[in-house]
């Protein structure tokens, strides 16, 4: 029988997965468009990014800050511990918030080099961490003290692939394509 405090993180888990879900299939399609609009296809979809490009400080800012609230709650709320891989990443996306919010503010477009290279670093470590949540053994994945976190054993795992490192994955690609955008297609 479920208590009410493990009803809660399944039910977050479960709504966070499918949200997660959606951006992924959202960044993939992102990433194809503009491998399209590259080589010269799709031209008509440049006025869509143009407009990610107007509005990539906001979005930006409200993603990170997102990750970065929630992250925290299941931390310090939920009681849920947080593995050093994780803190990694964390690393790359609490700065996320700051940047963008202070670029937003300044409306100071010369702050996307920074954001895409906290953005790739944080997900490179969020992808080696998924891929360790997966089964999948390259390196030594964490401390070995008694107390530690082993970030090998993934906390929940929803569609099959879907873990908190892959909600990192999703986020830092999205945060890098908006700054990729906006550099790409500001006017």
């Amino acid at each position: 029988m479920m208590n009410d405090h493990t009803a809660l993180i399944a039910a977050l888990n479960h709504n966070f997965a499918l949200f997660t879900l959606l951006g992924f299939i959202f960044v993939v399609i992102w990433v194809v468009d503009l491998l399209f609009i590259k080589f010269g296809y799709l031209q008509g979809k440049k006025r869509i990014y143009e407009l990610f490009a107007k509005k990539a400080l906001p979005l930006g800012f409200f993603i990170s800050l997102f990750a970065m609230i929630v992250s925290l709650y299941y931390s310090y709320y939920l009681h849920i511990p947080a593995c050093d891989l994780c803190w990694l990443q964390r690393i790359f996306i609490y700065p996320l918030v700051f940047i963008f919010g202070l670029a937003w503010y300044k409306n100071d477009t010369k702050l996307f080099d920074y954001i895409m290279m906290l953005s790739g670093v944080g997900f490179l470590i969020a992808l080696y961490h998924h891929y360790l949540q997966l089964g999948y053994d390259l390196l030594a994945p964490c401390s070995t003290a008694p107390f530690a976190v082993d970030c090998s054993t993934p906390t929940f795992i929803e569609y099959g692939f879907i873990t908190f490192p892959f909600m990192a994955v999703v986020t830092l690609s999205v945060t890098f394509l908006l700054a990729f955008t906006a550099k790409r297609f500001a006017k």
